[in-house]
């Protein structure tokens, strides 16, 4: 048995019934690497079942304390069933791609089941117009929630998937499993009783660390993006039930290209300015485009080596400057804000900025969050930034998965309180992929908000040559 921190449990309770808070990578592979040329269900069945023993979060599902006076559990599921867990579907003909991105669009907005184990793996087949897949390509796309794992976690669990050869692929059943018994309801409520009396004592030192690194921070905050006022869009409204998700995809070696305008630039940066240009392109089409700059949320990773799952993330804000036309002085002016972020970042430290979340009970933490939003909406302001753009590294060699080779790795995130657009940006093998996931209501039209970020991505690539 092992209680959620209280970060994790964050990521449990800010979410609502219209916009869960999952994660979802998606990989697309093509089976011409196997034996036979073919990857049956069945196959994957035993593939997965072969690997549960490396992942033991596979098999843990929530419990909660009594009255709620604490964060839960994860228990072991003593009525694990793999089949409820991995689905197989079908795209309709002629099975392209807007057809694709519909489906997904529809499968992210569906909740797991927190009474079961939160994830599900969704083999979706069919994708016989899509261009540039080989036939016979297939699809995985992933659901778990944000309570088991961060970005960098995620990715972690599912290199246990993953091989690096198409002849590595389990062979074998995971050892035999035996579910621990969870705990009872006293047994819980003494547990709770006892923490709170160690909390205080917690707090006290968690301040007594955090103090001083503040206070050697504040002179950079006073020109660091924090505290911006974030402008009113159409993505600051309450989520419907309803998804859009794209993708587009770059070369690395063009984003590398593009770097060069810019001393110091990072491919993080390259990925915010590309996203600005989309966001300025569509906003100017609506006639919506603020005269203040858009503001980001850029997740932080405070992991370091060891680290076992769950999330270890901080966050900044920072301005997108989409109220510059020139694509290179947007780039400069993101390069510039990023480096004070991190100059912050630095002084204060990433992980004492994340200790503070342990404090109190992510529940609370949780109210309070959705309580400030409620007021400042009610004050005709809007909290935290109109967007969330996350970088989420992955693998530059080619993997594997039931011998099939991964030919396209990425996926969506999730769009929270009133924060109805979400770019995660992935890469693999020498590709960078741009995600959009965003609630219906707010972007009816993702295939053109998809062209503005591709247009936005050439006339940054077009001034490198200029």
């Amino acid at each position: 048995m092992q209680q959620l921190s209280p970060i994790d449990a964050l990521m449990l309770y800010i979410e609502s019934p219209n916009a869960p808070n999952q994660l979802n990578p998606l990989i697309i592979y093509e089976p011409s690497s196997t034996e036979t040329g073919v990857v049956r269900f069945k196959a994957i069945l035993y593939n997965i079942e072969s690997r549960l023993h490396l992942a033991p979060s596979f098999r843990r599902k929530l419990i909660f304390p009594p009255l709620s006076l604490d964060d839960p559990y994860w228990v072991d599921d003593e009525h694990f069933d793999l089949e409820f867990h991995v689905r197989h579907i079908a795209l309709p003909k002629p099975g392209d791609w807007r057809q694709f991105c519909i489906l997904i669009s529809r499968l992210i907005a569906q909740r797991v089941d927190l009474s079961r184990p939160p994830w599900e793996i969704i083999v979706i087949e069919g994708l016989d117009n899509i261009e540039g897949l080989p036939p016979g390509s297939f699809a995985v796309l992933y659901k778990i929630h944000h309570a088991c794992m961060d970005g960098v976690s995620g990715a972690e669990l599912l290199s246990v998937l993953q091989d690096l050869s198409p002849e590595s692929t389990g062979g074998r059943l995971a050892p035999p499993w035996q579910a621990e018994s969870a705990p009872g309801q006293y047994s819980l409520l003494y547990r709770a009783g006892k923490k709170m009396l160690t909390r205080p004592t917690h707090t006290f030192e968690v301040l007594r660390k955090i103090f001083p690194a503040l206070r050697a921070g504040k002179s950079i905050e006073k020109r660091s993006s924090s505290g911006l006022r974030v402008p009113h869009t159409r993505f600051n409204q309450t989520p419907s039930p309803y998804r859009v998700f794209d993708a587009c995809f770059f070369p690395l070696s063009d984003i590398k290209k593009i770097r060069s305008l810019v001393e110091g630039a990072t491919v993080n940066d390259v990925a915010l300015a590309i996203v600005s240009g989309g966001l300025r392109r569509y906003l100017l089409a609506k006639n919506e485009l603020p005269d203040g700059s858009l503001v980001a949320g850029v997740p932080v990773s405070t992991r370091s080596a060891g680290s076992a799952g769950g999330n270890e993330i901080s966050a900044q804000t920072t301005k997108l400057f989409t109220e510059l036309e020139n694509p290179q002085q947007r780039l400069q002016a993101i390069c510039s804000a990023m480096f004070d972020n991190k100059a912050y970042l630095n002084a204060v430290g990433a992980k004492e900025l994340a200790s503070l979340s342990t404090v109190m009970p992510g529940q609370i933490l949780a109210y309070m969050a959705k309580t400030a939003l409620s007021v400042s909406q009610k004050m005709g302001r809007d909290l935290l930034c109109n967007t969330i753009v996350t970088n989420v590294p992955g693998a530059q060699v080619p993997l594997y998965f039931t011998g099939a080779k991964a030919v396209k790795m990425f996926g969506g995130g999730p769009i929270l309180l009133n924060i109805s657009l979400t770019h995660v940006i992935s890469s693999y093998c020498g590709e960078m992929a741009v995600n959009v996931t965003a609630c219906r209501k707010i972007m009816p039209d993702p295939a053109f908000y998809s062209e503005c970020i591709r247009e936005s991505y050439q006339e940054l690539l077009d001034a490198v040559s200029m």
